[in-house]
């Protein structure tokens, strides 16, 4: 399944919304004008608006470059557009938030969306970005072996160029940092029971595609992934993932 597809969209949606934090979400509320204008950037079906409507009262507008989701989104104005030319994207905003979406971009791209987010001196929430940690319950011998595969591959380019990767929140925090930028951060951990079948096996199936396209032993990752599958219904996993948020000074 395609992380960018909208079956996959769908189906973490819930997780994703059990697992960003509601603090920092309350504290970019607060930071906002009455009746503001946010953008989410990379916004795809809308679930980052969906959660954050919970906080905030806003006039919305997602930005995506896909067509196919932009024509499923009914919770915000939508505008197509290619995020790896955020110059072209002239918008006077209040505010801007996105989700999953650092761990996408190249270190360039993250500094470009710090000057995009700095030049307008808007809070900025980035929610859900992969900071590498994963747990398996139970354990396989190989976990640490695929996890290391699988951040390995998320170095490589995922639309924007070669990425960060696990420490893209860290490189965008410190880009608003030098900007001025106060930030804070909490941990927005994904927590997959065994009873959730259907996104247990997307993680695995995933995970270990992407894995074997960078381990020495793609038959090992294989193996893993046979006995993984075979264990639906008392497999689970907790994955982390970083909430940032960035208040102008």
């Amino acid at each position: 399944m395609s992380e960018f597809s909208e079956d996959w969209l769908r189906l973490r949606e819930p997780f994703d919304h059990a697992a960003r934090d509601a603090a920092l979400g309350a504290q970019f509320a607060a930071a906002l004008p009455s009746n503001p204008r946010v953008v989410e950037l990379g916004g795809g079906l809308g679930s980052g608006v969906r959660w954050l409507a919970q906080h905030v009262a806003a006039r919305w507008l997602l930005v995506d470059h896909d067509p196919a989701l932009l024509t499923r989104v009914t919770d915000a104005e939508t505008r197509r557009h290619d995020l790896r030319d955020l110059s072209g994207l002239d918008l006077a905003v209040d505010g801007v938030s996105c989700q999953a979406l650092l761990d996408l971009g190249s270190a360039a791209f993250l500094g470009q969306l710090a000057d995009w987010v700095a030049e307008r001196n808007v809070p900025v929430l980035a929610a859900l970005t992969v900071d590498g940690r994963v747990t398996w319950t139970p354990e396989d011998p190989l976990d640490v072996e695929v996890a290391a595969a699988f951040r390995l591959h998320q170095l490589g380019d995922r639309g924007f160029g070669a990425s960060p990767g696990s420490h893209a929140a860290a490189v965008f925090a410190d880009h608003l940092a030098v900007r001025g930028y106060g930030v804070h951060q909490a941990t927005a951990d994904w927590r997959i029971p065994p009873a959730a079948i259907e996104m247990v096996r997307s993680m695995v199936q995933g995970t270990a595609a992407a894995a074997a396209q960078v381990h020495p032993r793609p038959e090992s990752v294989a193996a893993w992934q046979e006995r993984r599958l075979e264990a639906l219904g008392a497999v689970g996993l907790q994955v982390g993932h970083i909430d940032l948020l960035g208040l102008p000074r």
